[in-house]
This record gives structure tokens, C-alpha cells and sequence, in this order.
């Protein structure tokens, strides 16, 4: 954050061991605004930035040239991803596994400096040319002034921690309306049955099986998190599985025989953030306020990290130690067998359960079976977890590659190797078996990681949308983001009934309360079987909770204030003072001056008064 009139410094590019000297010690002109590329963006240089007390700011630009593929890493998220919130305690050695290897923390981290990201190759550019015309050094002499700066502005209103800013917030809010100082980090999760229930019928424990996704990622830059692999890989899958089981539903071949009675699908949301989402779902479930209860779970079923692009690319069930189940692992394999996809067990019997929804489920009840389907064995695959890059170029998607290989092809293969597992599971017959629906996988990865306004959120929403995809932050509790109004709308196209009876669109609005009936995609839905739960973290609804017990999440956002950047010519210190000192020496001539003048005006208005009263003629005198 920076101050309220924000940071201004002399720009400088950080593009070898020298430049970052520059800045560091031997620059003449601190403060300085560091320029640099991603490569240079890490910890160390941050810090030293930091302790140097010459760094006002931080602007980092894209790769060096178009669609390069240099950066090999880039993360600012913890190396061992919510290890806080998960199983095992401070103790363990699998606690911090440094799953996400390339991670450094920085998203955590309170720096006296604003960082900017410049997305915009062409803005770059100008900051690129400001420097060179003016501050690149001339054989290792500084520049003179004038020179190229920039001001930085991100002012925040909150500080410190979360308790002392919800005490804050009190404080400012005596009156309804008044601004806040911070608000808890929140969206909505969105929740599917793939059966009714009625509201006699209760489950038996055991009896049901939970899919589950998390939808949003996160970045240290506003507004740009992709999450390719780190959220919409297991995102899509999830969905896609949906579609599958709710075609078998509508052909009525489910079957009715097993133990297990339905599917629950939950899409959660803010779980970078310590598992807002699962762990609010859990804690309702606790307090009976949701429709399943965890002694009802049989089996929790996770697609966690599902991009996989190439032949020899595999999948891996993880499980807790505590809870493991060899029969549900023996046909994930079957059926991935069947459609050629590889899904294998960890070599390794030393790692723990990587970071994932689960966790929040196991923390309540440890002996739930739960597995976490990951494209990774130990360490991430996708080296840019919940950071700007994880988008559609490292995951190697490519818009209508239907290939063998493609990511396309191995994310409809998982798809539908899970939805026959499931079908088995519920009792259906083989004919219910489904193949891989590439079509839809496709189109749903180009809605969520490159363009909004696609056909499928278009026929949904009634209307053409932004050419850019959804930010996936979770944001503030007070209003869902696009992405989850848009993920609910997806999931009831998917999972909800069409309602035949009803062709027109002003009949099934009036419907909506009554019968949760919602018109989209040309026809009327009964949307009953989808819900929205609220995914604030428990933390906030409990009197008295103790901040310092790290049992829930408690992150908050501070209220902020436009973010700027601007970049001037920034004249020399003497000059700015000679500046300064002529427009004070002009201003208090200019007061003695129309002092003068005013004094003398009101002398000659006064004089003619004067002689003005003493020739006035009377009616009389003519």
C-alpha cells in the first residue's frame, strides 16, 4: 500500500547484477521505482528492495517478448499451500511437503512498497522508452535531470491485522451506512444434488458420495488470476461430470439397487485463502443447517490440478493414511484403464495428503474415505500456482485441439472414467457408460480461461459478455462474483430438469420463488436440485472467537481506493526549489501589488465622494 498522495520515484530497469545495484547503492537519484521482469521478481531481490530504504515502489512487466516461454516458475504463494489449515499439526513432517516448490510467500507478505503488474505490453513499452530516453545510465554515468518518474498509488484504509480492523470498522459504522474499514474475504460455493430429496427423507450414514472442486485462484495482482491449472483443470472436470450424470438421470438408468443414494456435487470457493468455502460447508453441516450431514458421506471424491497435455501424462489418487479405500482406487483404475487414461497411486507411502478441500472434511471426521485426483505424484506439476501465469499457455491449451495428447483430451478422458466410476458405484448398468465428451471440455476451458462471451455463457446469460474471462479472486462477502453466478447458471443447465410444459420465458420468471424455475439456453429450468450456501469463513459468525487459534480463516480486504499509475519528467531538486521559491516570490509581489493598486483605488473613489458632495445642486438652487 502506499501513502494517500502515493510513492513517486525515479524509474530504473532491473535487468542484470548492475542494474539491481544501481538501485540498491550506487544510483545518485533514490528513491527509485524498480522496473523489472518476472525473473527478477523474487523473494530475495524483494527483500533486499525492502532493507535498502531506497525502493518507493515496484512495477513488473510481462515476459520479454510476445509469447515467450522463458519463465520456467513463478509463484508468490506459500511453498506448502494452507498447511496451516489442514490434518496435520505443527509437528508432523507432512505438514509442509513444499508441494508448490517455486512458491515464496510473497502474497502473505506486508512490504512498505506498492508492487504493480503491467499487463499492457504497449504501456510497457512507454515506461521502457521513458527510461531509456532519460535514466538509462551512459557508460555507467548516471543520467542528469530532468528525469523519468512514476507515482504509485494503492491507498488502503485498513492495517495492522483482521481483529483490529473489524474493531475499526465498528467503530466507523455507529451509523448505518458509514464506510467500513475492511471486509471478510467471501463469495458463495454452489452445491448440486443429482437426485431430489424430499423433506421427509433422511439419508443413512454412509449412503452418500460427495464430487467436489475448488473455483478460485489467486495472484498478487488485482483482477488478473487465471488459475488454469491451479482451479479450472478440476473445475471443468467437475462440471463436465455433471453433464454426464445428468443425461444418465434424465434416460432413467441410474439404477436403484446400491446402498448409495445420491451424488452431491460442491464447488467451493475461496479456498486459497484457508478453505473459506469447505470449511464454512463443514461447519454447517455441524449445526444441521445443510442437507447432508458428514456421517452420511461414503465417499469424497476431489479433482484437484487436472491439466495434462502430454502421452505420457498420469493421474494420482492421494489419500489420507487414516482413510484409504482400496476398492474405490481398484475401479478409478478399471475404468481409466478402459478409455486409456493412466490413474496411479503414489509411489511414495511417506507423502501426506497434498493441500486440498479435503482436508477441511478430515479435520471433522478422519476416517471419511476421501481421495484427491491431482496431475501431480510429489511436487506441483504447474509451476505457477495461483499466480497471473497459470493461464491457457502453460497448461498448453489451444482452442479446438482435439488431438490424442491435447489437455482437451485427457480432462474429457477423466471426466468420464470418474462418471463410470460413479455410475458403478450407484448401481446403474454398464450400457449407462459414457465416452468422453471432448466438445464440451473444450468450450468450457475457452469460457473460463480466455473469453466470457462464448457460446455456452452467451445461450446462458441471454446476451453477449465481456471477450475476457472471469477473474477467479473470491472477493468480499457482500455480492458473488461473475464466476460463481455464471458457475451456478452452468451447473443447472447441467444438473437441473427441463421444464417441457413451459415455452416461454415471462411464464417460467413468474415462476422462479415459487419453483425455482429459471429461463436460460431457450427454455425453462427447474433449478431446484442447485444452491448457493454462503462461503464466509465460521470464524465470523462465532461471539468470542479467538483470533489467535488458527482453527478457521480470517482474511480480510481492506477498503482501497483507485489504484493509479502515472509517469512525468521530474525536474531536479535545486530546480524544483527555484521553482518553488520564484512562484512564492511572484505570489507575494502579486499581494503587495494588488494591495497597492486596491489602496490607491479606494483613495481616488474616496476623493471623488467628497468633491461630489460639496457641489450637489438642490431644487431650489435651479
Amino acid at each position: 500500500m502506499t501513502s494517500s498522495a502515493g510513492d513517486t520515484g525515479v524509474l530504473h530497469l532491473v535487468e542484470d547484477e548492475k542494474s539491481l545495484e544501481w538501485v540498491l547503492k550506487t544510483g545518485p537519484h533514490s528513491p527509485y521505482i524498480a522496473l523489472l521482469y518476472p525473473e527478477y521478481f523474487t523473494r530475495e531481490i524483494i527483500y533486499q528492495f525492502r532493507d535498502s530504504g531506497r525502493v518507493n515502489g515496484v512495477l513488473m512487466m510481462r515476459e520479454k517478448g510476445a509469447n515467450s516461454t522463458s519463465l520456467t516458475s513463478f509463484s508468490t504463494d506459500s511453498s506448502c499451500p494452507n498447511d496451516a489449515f489442514g490434518i496435520y499439526n505443527a509437528t508432523s513432517p507432512k505438514r509442509c511437503q513444499k508441494w508448490n516448490a517455486p512458491g515464496n510467500s510473497l502474497l502473505f507478505e506486508n512490504l512498505p512498497f506498492p508492487i504493480f503488474f503491467m499487463n499492457n505490453e504497449t504501456e510497457s513499452e512507454k515506461l521502457i522508452k521513458c527510461y531509456d530516453s532519460f535514466n538509462r545510465p551512459v557508460n555507467g554515468t548516471a543520467r542528469s535531470w530532468p528525469l523519468c518518474a512514476s507515482q504509485l498509488k494503492s491507498f488502503m484504509l485498513a492495517a495492522i491485522n483482521t481483529p483490529t480492523c473489524l474493531r475499526r470498522s465498528a467503530v466507523f459504522n455507529m451509523n448505518p451506512g458509514a464506510a467500513k474499514v475492511c471486509d471478510p474475504l467471501g463469495d458463495q460455493n454452489i452445491v448440486a444434488s443429482l437426485l431430489p430429496k424430499n423433506a421427509t427423507q433422511s439419508y443413512s450414514d454412509n449412503s452418500i458420495i460427495v464430487v467436489a472442486a475448488r473455483m478460485d485462484g489467486a495472484s498478487l495482482f488485482d483482477e488478473i488470476s487465471p488459475a488454469a491449472d491451479s482451479s479450472i483443470s478440476g473445475l471443468v472436470t467437475v462440471l463436465s461430470i455433471m453433464k454426464h450424470l445428468g443425461k444418465v438421470r434424465e434416460q432413467d438408468q441410474l439404477g436403484s439397487g446400491s446402498s448409495l443414494k445420491n451424488v452431491y456435487f460442491m464447488l467451493f470457493n475461496g479456498e486459497a485463502f484457508g478453505y473459506i468455502g469447505s470449511s464454512r460447508i463443514v461447519y454447517d453441516m455441524g449445526e444441521h443447517k445443510f442437507p447432508i450431514s458428514l456421517s452420511n458421506i461414503r465417499y469424497f471424491i476431489e479433482v484437484n490440478q487436472a491439466a495434462a497435455s502430454l502421452s505420457n501424462d498420469s493421474y494420482f489418487i492421494h489419500q489420507s493414511e487414516l482413510s484409504q479405500s482400496k476398492e474405490l482406487t481398484d475401479l478409478l483404475q478399471k475404468n481409466g484403464q478402459q478409455l486409456n487414461l493412466n490413474l496411479t497411486l503414489p509411489k511414495s507411502t511417506k507423502l501426506g495428503l497434498p493441500p486440498s478441500s479435503l482436508h477441511s472434511f478430515l479435520k471433522e471426521r478422519a476416517d471419511l474415505t476421501g481421495i484427491v485426483i491431482t496431475n501431480h505424484e510429489e511436487e506441483y506439476k504447474n509451476k505457477f500456482y495461483n499466480e497471473i501465469f497459470d493461464d491457457e499457455e502453460k497448461i498448453g491449451y489451444i482452442y479446438g485441439d482435439k488431438s490424442v495428447f491435447s489437455v482437451q483430451q485427457n480432462i474429457a478422458g477423466l471426466s468420464a472414467a470418474l462418471t463410470n466410476s460413479l455410475l458403478e458405484l450407484l448401481g446403474a448398468p454398464p450400457s449407462s457408460h459414457v465416452l468422453p465428451d471432448l466438445d464440451t471440455v473444450d468450450e468450457l476451458l475457452h469460457c473460463y480461461l480466455e473469453s466470457a462471451n462464448c457460446s455456452i455463457f452467451r445461450e446462458l446469460l441471454g446476451q453477449n459478455q465481456a471477450p475476457k474471462a472471469h477473474a477467479t479472486y473470491v472477493g468480499v462477502v457482500h455480492s458473488p462474483t461473475s464466476l460463481s453466478v455464471v458457475t451456478s447458471l452452468v451447473a443447472s443447465l447441467y444438473v437441473g430438469s427441463l421444464v417441457e410444459n413451459i415455452t416461454v420465458a415471462d411464464e417460467c420468471w413468474k415462476l422462479q420463488k415459487e419453483k425455482h424455475y429459471f429461463w436460460m439456453n431457450g427454455s425453462c429450468y427447474d433449478t431446484t436440485l442447485i444452491n448457493a450456501t454462503e462461503a464466509l469463513s465460521p470464524a465470523f459468525l462465532l461471539d468470542n472467537y479467538d483470533w489467535a487459534s488458527g482453527k478457521y480463516s480470517t482474511w480480510t480486504e481492506s477498503i482501497w481506493q483507485k489504484l493509479t499509475v502515472r509517469i512525468f519528467i521530474k525536474p531536479s531538486k535545486l530546480h524544483e526549489i527555484m521553482t518553488l521559491s520564484s512562484g512564492i516570490v511572484v505570489l507575494v509581489l502579486s499581494m503587495v501589488l494588488v494591495r497597492t493598486i486596491g489602496g490607491a483605488r479606494l483613495l481616488a473613489v474616496s476623493s471623488k465622494s467628497d468633491s461630489h458632495d460639496g457641489h450637489e445642486w438642490t431644487r431650489e438652487q435651479l
